[in-house]
């Protein structure tokens, strides 16, 4: 599952709330750790891709909605697109 994640101005503020919710060395930290900006910086500069299975973004959606409510649609969206 790749979750393509979020536009804006505050991506990289976004992505280190996330990894500093999760434990470190756990499965959901590796995903977040590989995680890469898509495309051209020149179209979009603030696009990250997380690539993991459904049930790691199930357990990042868990944590986003405590600690990072900003970044949930972003996931929700990608859970979503991957069920179709």
């Amino acid at each position: 599952m790749e979750m393509r994640s979020w536009s804006s101005s505050s991506v990289p503020d976004k992505l280190a709330c996330l990894k500093a919710a999760v434990t470190i060395g756990s499965e959901k930290s590796a995903a977040l750790g590989r995680s890469g900006r898509f495309g051209s910086e020149l179209f979009s500069p603030d696009t990250f891709v997380v690539k993991c299975t459904r049930e790691i973004a199930t357990r990042l959606l868990a944590v986003a909605e405590r600690f990072c409510s900003d970044v949930v649609p972003e996931i929700r969206a990608a859970i979503e697109q991957e069920k179709q």
